[in-house]
C-alpha cells in the first residue's frame, strides 16, 4: 500500500515515511486522482479547508479516497470534511501504526475517525436528542436486544476489545454482531453507526 501524501511543503513527516516506506508525494491536490482512484492523505496544515474546499470536493468527485491530517483535530472540522466526502480524519502526527490502520479501513471502503472525536460526537448527540421531540421507538427497528446493546456502546466510543469485555463475549462475536447491525441498518462502518446512534447526520 503506497498512498499519496499531499503537502504544499513538498516533504513528508518522519512518521508518514515510517508508516509507508513507498509513499508518494505531491504538492497539488488538483493533480491527484486523474485517471486513477488513489488513497490520498491531505496535510491540512498546508491545505486548510477554508481555502481549498472546492479542490477537496473535486478530488472526492474524481474518486479519490481522501484522508485529512490535522494538527488540531476537532469535531467541527471533522463534520465539515465528512460532509464533503472525506473518508478519514486524524492527527497529522499520528503514530505510524495508526496511519496504517486508517489506510486499511479507508481502502476497505470504511470511514475512520479518532475515538475521542467519536466520544464527543456521542456527547453532542445526547444534547441534540435531549432537545428533540422525536422519541421514536423505531430507532433500532430490526435489531436484536444484544445488537441494540452493541450499537449503543459503539455510540459511546467503545472499540471491539472493550465491547467484548463489557458484554462478556469474544471479539469474534462482537465483529459478527457489528456486521449484522451494519447490514440491517444499511450502514458501512462503526463511524456511521456512531452517528446513527447519536441521531446525527450521515453523509
Amino acid at each position: 500500500m503506497n498512498p499519496i501524501f499531499v503537502s504544499a511543503m513538498g516533504t513528508a513527516r518522519a512518521r508518514w515515511r515510517a508508516a509507508f516506506a513507498g509513499l508518494q508525494l505531491s504538492t497539488d491536490i488538483r493533480e491527484v486522482g486523474v485517471g486513477a482512484h488513489p488513497l490520498v492523505f491531505l496535510d491540512l496544515d498546508t491545505f486548510p479547508v477554508s481555502a481549498n474546499r472546492l479542490e477537496i470536493e473535486q478530488a472526492v468527485a474524481r474518486g479519490v479516497s481522501l484522508v485529512a491530517l490535522s494538527s488540531m483535530p476537532g469535531e467541527g472540522e471533522a463534520f465539515q470534511l465528512l460532509s464533503m466526502g472525506v473518508r478519514g480524519y486524524c492527527h497529522a502526527e499520528a503514530v505510524p501504526e495508526q496511519l496504517v490502520e486508517v489506510a486499511e479501513v479507508v481502502s476497505a471502503g470504511g470511514l475512520w475517525m479518532p475515538r475521542d472525536l467519536l466520544q464527543r460526537i456521542s456527547e453532542l448527540g445526547k444534547r441534540v436528542d435531549a432537545q428533540s421531540a422525536d422519541r421514536s421507538p423505531r430507532h433500532f427497528e430490526g435489531l436484536t436486544p444484544r445488537e441494540e446493546e452493541v450499537a449503543l456502546l459503539v455510540g459511546r466510543g467503545y472499540n471491539n476489545r472493550e465491547l467484548a469485555e463489557a458484554l462478556g463475549v469474544s471479539e469474534r462475536t462482537v465483529k459478527a454482531n457489528l456486521t449484522s447491525i451494519f447490514d440491517k441498518l444499511g450502514l458501512r462502518d462503526r463511524v456511521q453507526l456512531a452517528l446513527y446512534v447519536n441521531r446525527l447526520p450521515i453523509h
